[in-house]
């Protein structure tokens, strides 16, 4: 009997017999970035179904357009990376904010290869109109017992994304990806 036939299930007339003194390895179990991914997903889609939807929007949507109103000004390649977004998934949101008019496309002056996104005054507007919505809901899911506050919560995020960003950035000069 070789190591390869050890480790493989015994089998006597039908009937299973499990092997005999092999380590049993854990079974996988999500971790805290599993949890972190599934409870933004879950908000992420509780947001659009209570407050995004009626306005027409994703949360992607809904993103982007704060984001520019709240820069005024920002490149496209700027705004997929603070998003966290891939320039694709961008030019398919700016599809939409561009064509209900709520954001602007502009060559760059300096360099008429890059673009640069503007908000439009009925793009201010609803990103006004829906921010206290969201921020309602916000409210309600902090004040909650036990439940950090806002400000920490968003700081440690923050810490974690700037910890991925700097370890991609390692990784991408390496050459690793």
């Amino acid at each position: 009997m070789n190591a390869a036939t050890e480790r493989m299930p015994r089998r006597a007339s039908g009937v299973y017999r499990p092997p005999v003194n092999v380590a049993r390895t854990p079974t996988p179990r999500p971790g805290p970035l599993s949890q972190l991914v599934r409870t933004a997903n879950t908000l992420r889609a509780q947001i659009e179904r209570g407050v995004l939807r009626t306005e027409g929007l994703t949360w992607t949507t809904y993103d982007v357009l704060v984001l520019v109103c709240a820069r005024r000004a920002v490149e496209t390649r700027t705004a997929a990376a603070e998003v966290g977004i891939a320039k694709a998934t961008l030019t398919n949101a700016l599809a939409t904010l561009v064509d209900r008019g709520l954001v602007r496309r502009q060559l760059q002056e300096g360099d008429r290869r890059r673009v640069v996104l503007r908000p439009t005054q009925d793009g201010i507007d609803l990103a006004r109109r829906l921010q206290a919505p969201v921020e309602a809901e916000q409210s309600r899911l902090f004040r909650e017992p036990g439940m950090p506050s806002g400000d920490s919560l968003a700081k440690v995020l923050r810490t974690l994304a700037t910890r991925s960003q700097q370890a991609d950035t390692t990784h991408d000069s390496d050459g690793v990806r």
